[in-house]
């Protein structure tokens, strides 16, 4: 490796970064970098030096939407689009069968063998948001039908124990750093108790806004942890397109339905408790008609601050320029992903991501994963396609992410946060050789 990194008692005091080609919002320009306490400054002459010879130094990228644990998780446990779901079967070392990823059920023989195992079998969909359950399992958490959503998958988790999670925190942690993500606004309280969420977040070597899952969140401690902080309140208003329960006002055409409308029925309080603690409310909500409700709703209690919502892959016109008072985290690959799909929905407006941009509506760019890849150049690659520039592309997936929780990150300038990267060729092309969060190196190759 071309440069070098020093510590000062376990703790970086300043440090100067030599000779990178550093990415200033249009282009690559060569200069030197100089940081102190975790922040960009302008000029310090002590601390370790870091020879940038050759490197391109970029913003670290920030996701404002993912799952940490879920993508440890994904990578722990079964992948359906890369195994076969008969030969995961066949292996009697595991206690409990985790495989993600499906998009249609098994056939009835396989159904049948998962159902005599006398241990859990738990197969999710790659949404998420529907998830099959043996029999042995559906007995034990005493449910009705072995097809289970939302809430329910919810039970299921806290099966696992928090040694696991443990292990997939750390697993998703280093996926996210491998490809440069410094930041990462996740939802983790998913089976994990709360004690040990507040212990992954205080000794978590990445920036993490937790979205704390909850519709009670007088319970709960909302503060900084570290470099992460617990500052978001996340709920469902509905669920996924794949697995037709996205909430649309016109109903799917190969089932009648029109998906399912999951606001906690607690939703006004939610929203009165975020308005007098300054929390921000995070809404998933595809549908178009559950972003219609969602935005009633938050009108209908005059709310103050700029709450976010998540997704919008469906919009009734009439809603898209309310859409001006709210952050909003998006996903530009979820388009072409979805195509597949989209014959079964009416909709009037459907990932109108680049109109949102040119609206100037105040939108960041996330994976979702791991419903989709961790990899930043996955959603950069998709943002090209539906007609982002590079440059706007990465604004909104490095500073604009920042800006949704008031946080100077995610931008190469003074008074930033010094997290960065460091490539040894294309950073739009290839992973980083150095990653350094807060002024600190974290991740070296």
């Amino acid at each position: 490796m071309p440069f070098l990194s020093i510590l000062h008692g376990g703790k970086r005091i300043s440090m100067i970064i030599k000779n990178g080609y550093v990415w200033n919002g249009l282009v690559f320009e060569k200069r030197d970098l100089y940081v102190e306490n975790g922040e960009f400054v302008k000029f310090t002459e002590s601390g370790p030096v870091v020879d940038a010879t050759g490197l391109f130094v970029m913003p670290g990228w920030v996701d404002s939407h993912a799952h940490v644990i879920g993508t440890g998780m994904k990578l722990l446990t079964h992948d359906l689009a890369k195994e076969n779901l008969l030969d995961i079967l066949k292996s009697d070392a595991e206690e409990i069968i985790i495989a993600r990823g499906w998009e249609e059920l098994p056939d009835n023989l396989l159904i049948n063998k998962m159902n005599e195992m006398a241990k859990p079998v738990i197969l999710i969909r790659k949404c998420g948001h529907v998830a099959w359950i043996n029999d042995y399992l559906k007995a034990k958490l005493n449910f009705q039908e072995n097809l289970i959503y939302e809430g329910q998958i919810e039970k299921v988790w806290s099966i696992l124990g928090d040694d696991f999670y443990e292990m997939a925190f750390e697993t998703g942690e280093n996926e996210f750093l491998r490809y440069g993500v410094t930041q990462v606004h996740s939802d983790d309280f998913h089976g994990l108790s709360f004690g040990k969420l507040k212990v992954l977040l205080s000794k978590s070597r990445i920036r993490i806004f937790e979205k704390l899952y909850t519709t009670e969140p007088w319970e709960y401690e909302f503060s900084e942890f570290g470099i992460s902080k617990i500052g978001g309140i996340k709920v469902f208003a509905d669920g996924s397109l794949g697995g037709k329960t996205a909430y649309m006002f016109q109903e799917y055409k190969d089932t009648g339905g029109y998906g399912v409308f999951t606001l906690p029925g607690n939703f006004d309080d939610i929203i009165k408790y975020a308005e007098n603690n300054n929390l921000q409310v995070c809404v998933h909500t595809i549908g178009d008609r559950a972003l219609h409700e969602v935005l009633e709703r938050f009108e209908r209690n005059g709310v103050r601050l700029k709450h976010r919502l998540i997704h919008l892959q469906f919009i009734k016109r009439q809603d898209f320029e309310r859409l001006k008072k709210y952050y909003l985290s998006i996903q530009p690959h979820f388009y072409f992903e979805d195509i597949p799909l989209l014959e079964n929905v009416s909709f009037e407006m459907g990932y109108p991501f680049l109109e949102m941009y040119r609206a100037g509506l105040d939108i960041a760019f996330s994976t979702d994963s791991p419903v989709s890849p961790a990899d930043p150049k996955y959603v950069m690659e998709a943002a090209l396609k539906m007609g982002f520039t590079r440059e706007d592309a990465i604004k909104l997936y490095t500073e604009n992410g920042s800006k949704i929780i008031g946080l100077k990150c995610g931008k190469i300038e003074i008074g930033y946060c010094a997290d960065f990267c460091l490539y040894d060729g294309d950073p739009f092309e290839r992973d980083p050789v150095g990653i350094f969060v807060n002024g600190q190196e974290v991740l070296r190759r």
